[in-house]
This record gives C-alpha cells, sequence and structure tokens, in this order.
C-alpha cells in the first residue's frame, strides 16, 4: 500500500489554491498529519482499515473532518483521494460533483467514515 504525504498534500492544496485564486493555509499542521496517518491506523499490531476503500474513506473523511486547512479541505480531500486510489493501483469512478457530494456528506455529518467506505468501495474500480 502507498500512502500520501505532506510531500503529495502540499501540492494539491497549491494546485487547488492556484485555481481558485486563494491560499488554503494551514490552519493546523497536527490535524494534517493526523489525516494523513488515518489509514495507517492499528489497534493492538492489527490494521484497523484493511481494504483500499477503508484505507481510501479514512484518508478523506479524516481530511474533511480534521479541518486542517483554512479553506479548501472538501476540495484537498477529493484530490487527495483521487491520488491514493490511483497510486495503488485503482481508478476512482466517481466525477467531480459525486465527490463534492459525498464530501459535503461528511462535513456535515450526514456521512459517517463506514458510510464513506461503502460509497468507495462501490466506487473504485480495480486493475486499471
Amino acid at each position: 500500500m502507498e500512502y500520501l504525504t505532506l510531500d503529495d498534500i502540499l501540492p494539491i492544496r497549491d494546485r487547488l489554491a492556484a485555481a481558485y485564486a486563494a491560499r488554503f493555509e494551514i490552519m493546523s499542521t497536527n490535524a494534517l498529519m493526523s489525516a494523513l496517518a488515518a489509514p495507517r491506523r492499528s489497534a493492538f499490531g492489527v490494521e484497523v482499515f484493511t481494504t483500499l476503500a477503508e484505507k481510501a474513506g479514512a484518508l478523506a473523511f479524516s481530511l474533511v473532518q480534521n479541518h486542517p486547512f483554512w479553506d479548501g479541505n472538501k476540495r484537498i480531500a477529493s484530490a487527495a483521494l483521487r491520488l491514493f486510489v490511483e497510486r495503488n493501483g485503482a481508478r476512482l469512478a466517481a466525477d467531480d460533483l459525486d465527490l463534492r457530494v459525498v464530501t459535503t456528506g461528511v462535513a456535515k455529518g450526514a456521512l459517517r467514515d463506514d458510510d464513506l467506505a461503502a460509497w468507495l468501495a462501490r466506487h473504485i474500480e480495480h486493475g486499471t
């Protein structure tokens, strides 16, 4: 499994900030690092998230809920989600509108982490 790092997320943030003529400054480095670590979570030596969908969901959910940037968290989470899935040999079969609906659902508390993982399991195409 290939995980995203700060060196992956900051260029995503910079690209989106330029596209929206915004800055998307980091509000909490701890929240950002926690979100990046979320897919690797374990308990008693056992991975909490075992599938690509679960790990991708943990990343996106944490990027939205931890709110590490002053603005752009949902957009950054969507782009990071796509990159994470692609880096791990799969494709996310969802357009930008689908992702906006999903990340907005997470931000509003209407979509929990297990719901997000289930949605991703239906939208990740493996072996592409």
